[in-house]
């Protein structure tokens, strides 16, 4: 840990390998200020700045930061990583303390980054004559430097205000308050939506409609329980405004079908300039700009596939990480039967792809004697299935499950046992990429999203519920809904056939039943009973509140927004108490914040000197 000096000018060369779209620049050792005396030195710069944008994918602190310790998702066997256990993260055990490591390396490289736009904003106008080019690289800094704030402030709260290059070693500092770090986050998103272009030439650079979503984000998270003491009364209005500029321009649509956000076919390919996509970190197979992680997130989701017979571990189904599994409040909150997005995000079948482990039947469990000694299943043919079904289920008796070729594990067996577990259960599959260089690989090729025109949708739906309009707010849902339901005639896997218990020629369309209306948050309801209210929640206003949680539970599962969503509407601790086992016995009311690294407060100074016990305490943050 460094003094909030941390990387002025060796990190900017560290990180030109950033968004490798447009990225070519040469590697360098070192480098001066003065380099960016110079166009090329600008360009440097600014595209070293969007590697704020990738360290969000690169490592474990992509999810212990933002899936950990909420409703959707808890721990999986696999845990541990380094020196560090990153279940503290889920369970809020006492090792979630200032000196956890990943809690130090995100407040660094915010920093980092927030110093590289201060050099920027300072030197563009000096270095680059009025015009499109100077406001485009103006326009970008200062997005970056807002987002990398924003993340600050929803994690921590109140950090350090620094707008300046830092250009001296400097060592005293003193948190602003979230009020004014929520000014600089909404003005310099402003700021950027009115330097930005509409639309890009370069994919991957950030445009004014990017600019705008998080605006609209920005205000919605102002506006929400957390900060309502300093929260304005134009705040709803506002979100609404950016949200609606984002959703009525015409080069952004939402993709005809969930799957295609997701489907990765190719490096660079179709899904990844899918026109819901608002602004993703760029990756590739380029070994050379990959950097030293690449996207790693395509290892945390993943279940234990590789032990059962006929597989192995490989490329197409993954390296399991086993750290993160959905709780039964995931599986849940889905209408299984017409809701495409349960299917569409979750891996429910593994085919064979390894010879010498393909099971034979025996005398014990061939259906019938003639198959004795015959293969089970052949390669590409279904080795395994999970089945998500309902509690009550008598259909998996164990006479069942012997005598199917594939494995069946099956959530609700008829006995009452579970062949669910913290190394069994329906793995994520939005993230799975095939075309590392190897099996063994960890450094992942496919562009991490960090926003897409959905959760533009939900955050206009919020602020209009917000206001008491839920026939607008309703009106972006159902939207979502539409595109989520199953197609007239359209391919369901046999798995859901099984699982849902749909007869197998049943290809009607699901929309109509997927609709919502005011009763899903009217009390006293049959469908607000189906929405797994937290026990308390009983007034429609904070009903509304919670079931745009499930919506964005739904919709954006997985994608890295859910403990920010829990902790900014403060429904953290009720939610994980309420569906996270493994949280809900150490989750105190001082979690809404991580604590302020130590690393921050051993070098922190004041008046020359090092802070006493008692000013690292008035620094940290409440509980820690």
């Amino acid at each position: 840990m460094k003094p909030i000096i941390f990387y002025t000018t060796l990190a900017i060369g560290l990180f030109l390998a950033s968004c490798s779209n447009f990225l070519e620049e040469e590697m360098v050792a070192t480098v001066t200020q003065q380099r960016y005396d110079t166009p090329e030195g600008i360009d440097e710069l600014v595209n070293g700045g969007y590697e704020a944008l990738r360290y969000n994918f690169n490592d474990e602190w992509s999810y212990v930061l933002t899936n950990y310790g909420t409703d959707e998702f808890t721990h999986g066997l696999s845990y541990a990583s380094g020196a560090f256990t990153t279940q503290a993260y889920n369970t809020y055990i006492a090792t979630l303390a200032p000196a956890e490591g990943y809690i130090g390396s995100f407040f660094d490289n915010m920093y980092a980054q927030i110093n590289i736009c201060n050099i920027g904003i300072k030197k563009i106008p000096q270095v680059l004559p009025p015009g499109d080019l100077q406001n485009t690289r103006l326009g970008e800094v200062y997005f970056l430097r807002g987002f990398a704030y924003y993340k600050l402030v929803t994690q921590f709260g109140g950090v350090p205000r620094k707008l300046t290059p830092s250009e001296k070693l400097t060592l005293e500092y003193t948190r602003a308050t979230d009020e004014e770090i929520f000014a600089v986050v909404i003005g310099d998103l402003r700021k950027s939506v009115e330097l930005l272009p509409a639309a890009v030439t370069q994919n991957g650079r950030i445009a004014r409609y990017a600019a705008q979503h998080f605006l609209a984000k920005a205000y919605l998270t102002r506006a929400s329980e957390l900060y309502a003491g300093f929260s304005k009364e134009s705040d709803l209005d506002s979100a609404i405004y950016y949200a609606e500029e984002v959703i009525n321009n015409s080069s952004r649509k939402l993709a005809a079908d969930y799957n295609d956000i997701f489907k990765y076919t190719a490096v660079n390919g179709p899904n990844e300039s899918n026109a819901e996509i608002i602004l993703a970190a760029q990756f590739e197979n380029t070994q050379t700009v990959l950097g030293r992680f690449g996207n790693r997130t395509h290892m945390y989701f993943l279940s234990d596939y590789r032990t059962y017979p006929g597989m192995t571990r490989d490329l197409v189904n993954g390296r399991e990480f086993n750290r993160l599994r959905p709780t039964d409040y995931t599986l849940d909150i889905f209408d299984r039967r017409n809701d495409s997005r349960f299917y569409k995000s979750f891996k429910t079948a593994y085919l064979a792809g390894y010879e010498p482990t393909l099971p034979k039947w025996t005398t014990t469990d061939a259906p019938d004697p003639s198959l004795v000694g015959k293969l089970k299943f052949n390669l590409g043919d279904t080795s395994i299935i999970y089945i998500a079904n309902k509690p009550g289920d008598t259909r998996f008796t164990p006479e069942y499950k012997l005598h199917s070729p594939a494995r069946l594990l099956v959530r609700y067996n008829s006995d009452g046992t579970t062949d669910f577990g913290n190394q069994v259960f329906l793995a994520l599959s939005k993230y799975l990429d095939p075309f590392r260089v190897s099996f063994g690989d960890d450094k992942g090729t496919r562009d991490g999203i960090l926003a897409r025109l959905s959760e533009t949708y939900l955050i206009a739906a919020e602020a209009y519920g917000r206001q008491g309009d839920y026939t607008t707010a309703l009106r972006y849902v159902n939207d979502l809904r539409t595109r989520a339901a199953y197609k007239a005639g359209e391919t369901r896997s046999r798995i859901y056939y099984l699982a849902e218990q749909v007869p197998a020629d049943e290809t009607t369309g699901t929309a109509a039943d997927l609709q919502v209306t005011e009763a899903s948050f009217t009390p006293g309801t049959p469908e607000a009973t189906r929405e797994l209210y937290p026990t308390g929640v009983a007034s429609k206003e904070v009903m509304f509140v919670h079931f745009i949680l499930n919506e964005r539970a739904r919709e954006l599962l997985g994608e890295f927004h859910r403990w920010v969503d829990l902790a900014r509407t403060n429904t953290l601790v009720l939610r994980a108490r309420a569906f996270n086992a493994d949280a809900k016995d150490n989750i105190k009311d001082y979690h809404i914040r991580r604590p302020i690294p130590q690393s921050y407060l051993d070098t922190n100074q004041k008046g020359g000197r090092p802070l006493t016990a008692e000013e690292k305490a008035l620094e940290q943050n409440e509980g820690y």
